[in-house]
């Protein structure tokens, strides 16, 4: 017993830890470099998430070649502010009382949604500011976009809302996030 607990020690110490230079070296995914529109080419399958890619990394240098990490940032911050600002607009209807008996139910679920997507997207915008992209982070781009289907689930029988358009425009941009980030995570 001694001997198993001692061996057990001996190989934790072995182990790189989070934050250590060992673990950077060893769990980060190294990022492709290339241009920002061979990035919207390599990572968007329609014409529409082309599109909003070109639109989304405007700023970026024409031309210059960068790590897909500042693509995929970019991205990512961009869907994680559109989901706090819909959720904030979401909450200001709700208190207002815009929303009647079982279209309200199914906004507060919107709401609780986008919490859930916007807290999955800081994660991944935390991931690739600090310079490393792990497998985790494609289950975090996953988690976000599903919880934005769920809420476009629950405002599927209410087409008149104003949540339903700002919804599939988020999805566009979660999933726009998750394409260029998995140009570094894979899908």
């Amino acid at each position: 017993m001694a001997t198993t607990v001692r061996l057990a020690v001996s190989l934790a110490a072995l182990l790189p830890t989070a934050g250590s230079a060992a673990a950077t070296d060893a769990w980060c995914i190294a990022p492709p470099t290339m241009t920002w529109a061979d990035a919207c080419l390599t990572a968007c399958d329609t014409p529409a998430l082309y599109n909003l890619c070109q639109e989304t990394l405007l700023q970026a240098p024409d031309g210059a070649a960068a790590a897909a990490t500042a693509y995929a940032l970019a991205a990512a911050r961009r869907a994680m502010a559109s989901l706090g600002a819909t959720a904030a607009r979401a909450e200001r209807l709700l208190r207002g009382g815009w929303f009647p008996g079982p279209e309200r139910e199914a906004c507060w679920r919107c709401v609780d949604d986008y919490l859930d997507a916007r807290s999955r997207m800081a994660v991944v915008v935390g991931d690739l500011a600090g310079g490393c992209a792990i497998a985790q982070t494609r289950a975090e781009y996953v988690r976000a976009v599903a919880a934005l289907e769920r809420c476009a689930g629950a405002l599927s029988g209410f087409r008149g809302s104003p949540l339903v358009a700002l919804n599939a425009a988020d999805r566009d941009l979660a999933v726009l996030a998750y394409a260029l980030g998995a140009l570094i995570v894979g899908t």
